[in-house]
């Protein structure tokens, strides 16, 4: 037998479809390929919104129409209003319980996991305490014991499954506790969960997220309403103040929290003015989704008593204005990253890019913010820009002190202003740090160059620096680059003038963009071979003449100086080696930092690769719109 299942409604019922078919499996069933082929047609129905039951009927009238010999079952939320017609309809009616929890879900790497049903807090316009009855959670040993067989099976995305899971429990494990034992688990996975209630949602949850990093930073979060007055008649059980409390906590204690939320829109009574204030909050709020739903009155719920009074046009420009406001919102976030390694072709992709969708770029390469090194760090040409505007480029000169914070504070404030004047920024470069400085916020220690310290630590091998820093800070010297002379006299500055690790001290913040990342995918043998060329072309754009001139006004022992391309020249005018073996040496050097910068980048896993500029194309193409 050949079956075919259709979901309406929310997540609940798509998790109750991937039980079902995993049943219907286990009884020697197969998928078939649409309508028109199956034996048996299992429609999983939501009754919580009218227009949800009105897609079922036209959709059984289609099906009789199309296969009239296919067997039409309903299953999932039905209110006993809807049931008594749909029993006229479909040849059967099985009850949901049976389903969600003796089934188990197919294997897969994003997962929807129930771990609990129903819902006592009754808000006046849902009618899901009356088609799934009151809460009842599942036994969290078998939670555990299911998810550790989905991560050992390949799931990777863990989504807990409740209409309220805060009000989660099972015997003296909360949601707080259960998600804790879930973090515990081995393997790679990140769990999320949805939905909660504003009202429970508890410090001790909040903690919680913030303590395990396998649990997700997107925090789903429904408002519904940004006017206390409509809030009361909801039954909600907080008013607006308590909210915006709650996300400000949120933030706090979760940086780089993402927040979505549900807002209902002409609810009975709501005037133009009550509607503003969930206008207002909105804005205030800056919400990363929101899922706006026009008012519709379901039978059994509180609010089918009140008078229905707000017009459907009117409904339909509210809704618009929401969405409006949130799409206003994420055009004026938009931040594109181009990254990749050295000599991959990242530069001239961004070009291509911004050419096609209106940007500016600006540069994150940590070598090409000084004034006259323009061959050894690779610079872009005036006729490589192609009349793009290109930033932060020849900023500084190789004598003056250049610190993260700074180059942050520059970027943002250029990002902000290429926003302004509606056009795309493009974040592009091979400086993990710079790059990571924008896209998460960092929080960057505001410590001022300490000149006599730093001429101290700058007599020192990059060898001794690093081993004075593992002893200091061994979370830093982890992750930091070993060759960069720079980034280890600066992580020692700050922890030997703050008496502090450095690590403590750069933190996550609230994003402040919508990023999209994306990774220029490219071979090593591909990366070699630039790499060779791009040393071969600088030697004959005259790369030792730059260095020689460069050193008759700055001194060698500078940071800047100690940059590829110019360290190695520096050693061969200083006779010690020949320029044959100096050309070895950039190419090798650059081959190491190359690798180096991919070690780093491969643990963002928010960035998407592609091979080519078509694959770029069709990923912001779907960023963007």
């Amino acid at each position: 037998m050949k079956y075919h299942i259709i979901t309406y409604g929310c997540q609940m019922n798509k998790s109750d479809s991937e039980r079902l078919a995993a049943k219907l499996e286990k009884e020697k069933c197969r998928p078939a390929k649409d309508i028109k082929t199956a034996d048996l047609t299992v429609i999983n129905v939501c009754s919580v919104r009218q227009s949800a039951v009105n897609r079922v009927y036209s959709k059984i009238k289609n099906i009789r129409q199309e296969n009239h010999r296919a067997k039409i079952i309903l299953t999932g939320c039905i209110l006993s209003k809807d049931k008594k017609r749909f029993e006229q309809l479909a040849d059967e009616i099985w009850p949901i319980a049976d389903i969600s929890q003796k089934a188990k879900c197919p294997s897969q790497k994003e997962v929807l996991v129930p771990i609990m049903t129903g819902c006592n807090n009754f808000c006046s316009y849902c009618a899901v305490p009356y088609t799934r009855g009151q809460e009842k959670s599942r036994p969290a040993k078998e939670i555990i014991g299911e998810i550790k067989n989905l991560v050992k099976n390949g799931g990777r995305e863990i989504t807990l499954l409740g209409q309220n899971v805060n009000s989660y429990r099972s015997g003296k494990t909360d949601f707080p506790k259960l998600l804790e034992k879930i973090s515990r688990l081995e393997g790679n996975f990140e769990t999320k969960f949805m939905t909660s209630h504003p009202k429970d949602f508890s410090d001790e949850l909040i903690k919680t997220i913030a303590q395990n990093e396998k649990i997700s930073r997107e925090i789903h979060l429904p408002v519904q309403s940004g006017n206390n007055q409509i809030l009361k008649k909801m039954n909600r059980g907080y008013i607006v103040g308590q909210y915006k409390n709650l996300i400000k906590k949120i933030r706090k204690n979760i940086p780089g929290v993402k927040i979505s939320t549900d807002i209902i829109v002409g609810f009975p009574t709501e005037t133009k003015r009550q509607f503003q204030n969930t206008v207002k909050l909105a804005g205030e709020i800056g919400f990363f989704q929101i899922y706006a739903a026009a008012y519709s009155p379901r039978p059994g719920a509180a609010a089918a008593k009140m008078k229905d009074d707000v017009p459907a046009g009117e409904k339909k420009r509210r809704k618009k204005i929401i969405l409006d406001l949130l799409s206003a919102h994420k055009a004026n976030k938009k931040l594109i990253v181009i990254l990749g390694p050295t000599a991959s072709g990242k530069s001239s992709l961004a070009v291509r890019l911004a050419k096609k969708f209106n940007g500016e770029i600006v540069s994150a390469d940590s070598r090409q913010i000084y004034k006259g090194m323009d061959i050894g760090s690779a610079k872009i040409t005036p006729k490589e820009m192609a009349g793009i505007p290109h930033h932060l480029i020849d900023i500084v000169r190789p004598d003056q002190d250049f610190t993260l914070a700074q180059y942050k504070r520059r970027a943002v404030k250029i990002i902000k202003d290429i926003q302004r004047r509606g056009r795309i920024p493009f974040l592009v470069g091979g400086t993990g740090l710079y790059i990571q400085a924008v896209v998460d916020n960092l929080k960057i220690p505001s410590v001022e160059p300490d000149k006599k310290l730093r001429q101290k630590l700058e007599k020192k091998t990059n060898q001794e620096l690093f081993n004075q820093l593992q002893k200091l800070d061994p979370s830093t010297a982890q992750k930091i680059d070993q060759n960069n002379q720079r980034r280890l006299v600066r992580a020692l500055e700050v922890c030997l003038l703050t008496k502090k690790p450095f690590s403590e001290q750069r933190k996550k913040g609230r994003p402040m963009f919508d990023a999209l990342q994306i990774g220029l995918k490219v071979g090593l043998d591909e990366i070699k071979k630039g790499i060779t060329g791009r040393t071969e072309k600088m030697f004959e754009a005259g790369l030792v003449k730059e260095v020689g001139k460069l050193l008759e006004r700055y001194s060698a022992n500078l940071p800047a100086m100690s940059g590829i391309g110019y360290k190695e020249i520096i050693f061969y005018l200083d006779k010690k080696t020949t320029l044959e073996k100096t050309r070895e040496l950039i190419s090798l050097h650059t081959l190491q930092y190359a690798r180096r910068q991919m070690t780093w980048f491969k643990r963002d896993k928010r960035i998407h690769w592609v091979k080519n500029y078509s694959q770029a194309v069709k990923l912001l193409s779907q960023h963007l719109h």
